[in-house]
């Protein structure tokens, strides 16, 4: 369908010359289809908020030249349009001149309002399509955590696929894990942050619209860490008109939640805008004496400050009091169950912990020319926490139920992390197709002060009675003294990496790119007694520079719906502070982490439902082991030590595969299968066993019709397969008051289980909406994280419930 322009004529009229480029937008509202339009073709789309309220776009996708994009996105809506060069104002066709045209600058991408499981973009992809990228990839959308009550990372983690979450005290995750090995990549707006430790990374979620996950090595932007994926959490932005939304929250065992989040344009026509979020929660758990408190307020600023420049500025708080439980249960020494009450916990009554969280960023985006952009993206966050905690850890005697002791302790963590990332993304056209470039830099430092402080006692606390435990009887130590001190260590790495992708024809891609990155780690450690007196002074330094990470891929699209694709990825850990022999030895090379792949995606139904299946295969070489040849030396005193050979070979193998979006009107449908099998060549066994051969996770909502289309109802299931942990534990030495006696051997497996989980929603009116959500429906008792013989082992959720009610104007 032609389209008549405002005055007549384009200053840079589209012809049918122009390229055609891979359009893909779903079903959804005018404004938010036009903004991704202008992503996905490199263009300035602009228009007023009034301009286009109330008006729905339909799916759009192909390959399709921008102007008959737009034709079939305005068709039938009285709308037309002037572009001039890269930039496209849109007005209404009846001569309301647009006389100062805004460009909306929500983010194109979120997921917010969009009211689906799916997403056909992911901010860390770079600039292209989830179908166009080859590796797989998953995005949980803010609907979907909505609809599930999801309210921390851990929680979107363990309804993610493929992802396995080892959960710890107040249900911070301990470690993630995805095709074997551990997830060690976080990422913010799709920038790396450097050793973030995820025990004490734990941020509030509402701040973020949506949480990404790639899975497999991911070294072009990560660098350095395990071959098994990257997480990056995406903030949520400001709108470009007025929105607040209201939360509040109730569920089982006294967990209440509150949250205010208010958008819109704040000044300037639009120009600026802003967005505050502040939450409050005050939850206890199942399992006695633990308990936390959290307060969170996150706001940002954004600006079109040139026609082409948009600037953003923003910062977060979260302060955390908790009564915390670290050591979670016994078993026997054999790793027998010892059928512990899921309510046991075996924690002192003065246990406390305080915690804050401060983040603050910049991010600058300046157009240049018609196809390029340079991006600028500076973080800062600072994470301090002190704990006094005394926990029962130790096997315990079946007959006897003796054997757990108390450890009496208290820990201060203090961490700094700074990351820039400088990058320039477009697209240019050559031998008549267009191709897209993307080279940048970035620079991390991460650094820790950390002290773990001994009990000042005149007696050591008795051993623990498991079956009549009163955490009001442990006695609280008279003082605690600094016994380790690790001053002022940390990372640094920096590099530049670049990624081009070439498009062969219209429907053949190829990728190729890397990375060249350099790695400094220093790692000070002081050992005390109690009088104070040093007993140990050490460092652990090490560089590692050179180091090249390539990336490759390719893509065929199929037809209009398929595409298939296959990529070898890599990352790399250092290990420079192994020495290979002879005496005084040479630095090891890195441990590599090597990730082939082939797979299939679809794109259905104008990108409303997706698909995406993967084969893949892993090879992790290179890890340390003790060379026989020469006995262990200490080289220089700084934490080198010598002699080691590069022997360690790792292979993990399988598939994956995702369905996400609306099935049929109203039915939207999240479900991902995994199968893996790692095995460690070298030692001829299982490398990781906590991951499960087989998991399965499903989350599915449908809302009734006609007369009942104000209720939503919703089911879901996570079914996994039997994993088992194994491994020796030191026993307690009464004499020396510590777990240095005989080795024991232990082995445990928890069986594969399913668990159910229910929700049940109502439209109050437009602007208020009730949620029940019912989880572990079949009240299963299962251990969601298995430990040792003498500690960290976790049930899993009773049955529980949590009521949501929602209102947004």
């Amino acid at each position: 369908m032609a389209l008549s322009l405002a005055q007549g004529a384009m200053a840079d009229p589209v012809t049918t010359e122009e390229a055609a480029i891979h359009v893909s937008l779903p079903a959804q509202p005018l404004g938010r289809s036009l903004l991704q339009l202008g992503e996905q073709a490199s263009l300035q789309v602009f228009f007023m908020q009034d301009t286009v309220a109330g008006l729905t776009a339909p799916a759009v996708s192909g390959r399709l030249t921008p102007a008959d994009a737009l034709a079939r996105l305005l068709q039938g809506t009285g709308l037309e349009y002037v572009r001039n060069g890269a930039n496209i104002t849109v007005s209404r066709r009846d001569g309301t001149a647009l006389l100062e045209p805004v460009r909306v600058t929500a983010d194109g991408f979120a997921s917010e309002g969009h009211d689906t499981y799916t997403a056909n973009y992911a901010s860390m992809a770079r600039g292209i399509s989830l179908r166009e990228t080859p590796q797989s990839m998953s995005v949980m959308t803010r609907q979907r955590i909505d609809d599930q009550a999801l309210t921390s990372v851990g929680d979107v983690l363990g309804q993610t696929t493929g992802m396995t979450v080892v959960a710890g005290d107040n249900g911070d995750v301990n470690k993630v894990y995805a095709r074997g090995f551990a997830v060690e990549s976080m990422m913010i707006d799709g920038v790396a942050l450097d050793g973030y430790q995820q025990k004490y990374f734990n941020p509030n979620l509402a701040m973020y619209d949506r949480v990404e996950v790639i899975r497999g090595a991911d070294g072009l932007f990560s660098g350095t860490g395990e071959p098994g994926g990257a997480i990056n959490l995406v903030r949520k932005r400001p709108l470009a008109y007025n929105q607040v939304s209201l939360t509040t929250s109730a569920g089982s065992w006294d967990n209440y939640r509150a949250e205010v989040d208010a958008t819109g344009p704040l000044a300037a026509n639009g120009k600026l805008r802003g967005r505050g979020v502040v939450a409050y929660q005050d939850r206890n758990y199942f399992y006695r004496n633990s308990a936390a408190n959290n307060q969170f307020v996150y706001g940002i600023l954004e600006a079109d400050v040139a026609e082409r420049t948009k600037v953003a500025l923003g910062a977060s708080y979260e302060k955390r009091k908790a009564t915390p439980w670290q050591s979670g249960l016994p078993r026997s020494p054999d790793g027998a169950d010892l059928q512990l009450p899921r309510r046991t916990a075996l924690n002192a009554s003065w246990n406390n912990l305080s915690a804050n969280h401060k983040e603050v960023f910049l991010q600058v985006e300046q157009g240049l020319g018609r196809d390029w952009t340079l991006k600028l993206d500076a973080q800062y966050i600072k994470r301090r926490s002190y704990e006094e905690s005394a926990d029962g850890y130790g096997a315990v005697n079946p007959v006897t139920r003796l054997g757990n002791y108390m450890d009496v302790w208290a820990f201060d963590f203090d961490n700094e992390v700074k990351s820039v990332d400088l990058n320039l993304n477009g697209s240019f056209t050559l031998l008549g197709q267009r191709h897209q470039l993307l080279v940048g830099g970035d620079w991390r430092e991460v650094r820790h002060t950390n002290a773990y402080r001994g009990a000042s006692y005149d007696e050591d606390p008795p051993e623990v009675p498991i079956d009549d435990f009163n955490p009001g009887a442990v006695p609280r130590p008279s003082g605690f003294w600094i016994s380790n001190l690790w001053p002022d260590f940390g990372a640094r790495q920096y590099g530049v990496y670049g990624r081009l992708k070439i498009s062969v024809t219209d429907r053949f891609k190829l990728f190729g790119g890397g990375r060249y990155s350099t790695y400094d780690y220093v790692s000070p450690f002081k050992k005390y007694d109690s009088a104070g007196q040093l007993l140990t002074d050490s460092t652990t330094k090490y560089r590692e520079s050179g180091i090249f990470t390539p990336y490759g891929g390719l893509t065929y699209d199929l037809s209009e719906q398929w595409t298939g694709y296959g990529s070898v990825t890599m990352i790399h850990k250092s290990q420079a502070n192994r020495l290979g022999g002879p005496v005084p030895g040479s630095p090891l090379e890195a441990i590599t982490g090597k990730n082939y792949e082939i797979g299939l995606k679809g794109e259905h139904d104008g990108g409303r439902l997706n698909t995406a299946f993967a084969l893949y295969r892993i090879e992790r070489k290179g890890e340390a082991v003790r060379d026989p040849a020469y006995p262990s030396v200490d080289i220089g005193g700084e934490g080198l030590n010598c002699c080691w050979l590069r022997q360690g070979n790792v292979v993990s193998e399988g598939f994956d595969a995702e369905i996400t979006g609306e099935v049929l009107p109203g039915w939207q449908l999240a479900a991902g299968y995994t199968y893996n099998h790692n095995q460690n060549k070298a030692a001829s066994g299982v490398y990781n066993s906590i991951t499960p051969r087989h998991l399965f996770k499903l989350w599915s909502t449908y809302r009734l019709p006609g007369d009942l289309s104000a209720w939503t109802l919703g089911g879901g299931v996570t079914v996994q397969s039997a994993h088992y942990v194994s491994g020796t534990a030191n026993a307690y030495n009464p004499a020396t008051r510590e777990y240095d006696g005989p080795k024991v051997p232990f082995k445990f497996t928890q069986g594969g289980y399913a668990i159910l989980s229910a929700s049940i929603q109502y439209a109050i009116s437009p602007q208020w909406t009730a949620t029940l959500n019912l989880n572990n429906l079949l009240d299963r008792t299962y251990y969601k994280t298995m430990g040792t013989s003498g500690s960290n082992n976790w049930y899993g959720d009773p049955r529980n419930f949590y009521l949501t009610l929602r209102g947004k104007f």
